[in-house]
């Protein structure tokens, strides 16, 4: 029995077939990540997939281990997140503390003097309450981790194929199923008759002249920022007429900014994952007065994805600024470096979709994570298999339910407040 997965990086590997249409994983968004993991979000499945996923990298060894790579390493750096609100966002931010409490993770609040106490070279200035995470935060090197897969993936005898998918095949079924449709306001609720899944794909690969047809029992759509496209290429989002297939994937490309710099004087061991009221962040890189910082533009001013050129004017005039307003002693640094990454941006709602296809149940999702991928991938990737095998409802993965594809044709958003 075949599985075709159709991806990169941590999600995309964890695979029997590997299938994705740009083969250098240096240019995936989990390369080009800043591999930081949080456990504070506002919305419970969130909190709980990352926390799996934070307990996993700690027993990274136990789990990755191979005899030919007995310690893999993925640098995993234990740091909280320190998520700071003015007085505007204060209460939302309590909720969202009250959340994670709830969900088991370990976060400290910090009032503005608190916070001035402990961090005496940052500039408190306006805010009015934080909050930092104790334990399953931090930050990991995300090429190692995806190298640590392949090489366990090897060890199991994973057959790893190397193309581009450019194509689907339809199997007409003689026992039909029903979906049923619930009612909304533009929906009033119907039966439809599901008759054909996906049969397999056709794979254009470097050695062969033509597209090679892989048959298989599963397809896993996990390709990243190119999710959108493939779903396309099955059908899903293009038939007007029909009351599932008209809805798309929303998973488009974003480009999303990495900015190196230096600064001999800055904060060092006690430099957490500073998340500013103003969306920027910044973390130490090291311990040599090197830092990384970013941070996501207006929707009006996304970048063009035809490349990966980076702007370093958004750095000055849009990031600068309010790093040292933050930490004044970045007034001084330099920058020495940068590179752009793309997202899996999920234009509905910025989370992730996770599940089976209502109409094409053998096709499941595993994308649209919107910068949180590599955070997320393990977890989630565990909990998709876990309701394949044993059903959402006779496991122990109800977190899933908030991330399926049926909230895109309900209208029903997954509202997630702590994006960065």
């Amino acid at each position: 029995m075949h599985h075709s997965y159709c991806g990169e990086g941590t999600i995309g590997t964890d695979s029997l077939l590997y299938e994705y249409g740009d083969f250098r994983l240096a240019n995936s968004a989990t390369a080009l990540s800043v591999g930081g993991i949080r456990s504070q979000f506002s919305h419970p499945s969130n909190v709980k997939l990352s926390m799996e996923s934070a307990n996993f990298l700690r027993k990274i060894k136990l789990h990755l281990s191979t005899v030919r790579q007995p310690n893999p390493d993925v640098q995993y750096n234990p740091q909280g997140y320190l998520m700071m609100a003015t007085a505007a966002g204060a209460e939302q931010l309590m909720k969202n503390y009250n959340t994670q409490i709830e969900c088991g993770a370990k976060i400290m609040l910090f009032t503005q003097q608190h916070l001035k106490d402990t961090f005496p070279w940052m500039n408190v200035e306006g805010i009015e309450l934080a909050t930092y995470g104790l334990e399953n935060e931090g930050w990991f090197d995300p090429s190692s981790l995806a190298a640590a897969y392949k090489h366990k993936n090897l060890s199991f005898c994973v057959n790893q194929l190397k193309g581009e998918v450019v194509g689907f095949k339809k199997e007409i079924l003689k026992d039909r199923s029903d979906v049923s449709l619930p009612v909304t306001h533009s929906n009033e609720g119907r039966i439809i008759n599901v008759d054909e899944r996906i049969d397999g794909v056709y794979l254009k690969m470097p050695e062969h002249e033509k597209p090679v047809y892989i048959k298989c029992h599963m397809m896993f759509n996990c390709a990243g920022a190119e999710s959108g496209q493939l779903a396309q290429l099955a059908g899903i989002g293009t038939d007007q007429s029909h009351p599932i297939l008209k809805h798309k994937l929303p998973v488009e490309r974003r480009k999303r900014y990495v900015y190196v710099f230096h600064c001999p004087d800055g904060p060092m061991f006690d430099c957490p994952m500073i998340i500013d009221p103003s969306g920027v962040y910044v973390r130490r890189e090291g311990l040599g007065g090197k830092y990384i910082c970013g941070s996501s533009p207006p929707e009006d001013e996304e970048p063009d994805t035809k490349d990966l050129e980076v702007n370093y004017d958004y750095f000055y005039e849009a990031i600068w600024p309010k790093l040292a307003y933050r930490v004044p002693v970045f007034e001084k640094l330099k920058v020495t470096s940068a590179w752009a990454g793309f997202y899996d941006y999920n234009a509905y709602d910025q989370n992730a979709v996770i599940g089976q296809h209502p109409y094409y149940s053998n096709m499941a999702f595993l994308t649209g994570f919107s910068g949180h991928g590599i955070q997320q991938a393990q977890a989630a990737s565990r909990a998709l298999a876990e309701q394949i095998v044993n059903g959402i409802k006779d496991g122990e993965r109800a977190e899933l339910e908030p991330f399926s594809f049926m909230r895109i044709i309900e209208n029903r958003p997954l509202l997630e407040n702590e994006i960065i």
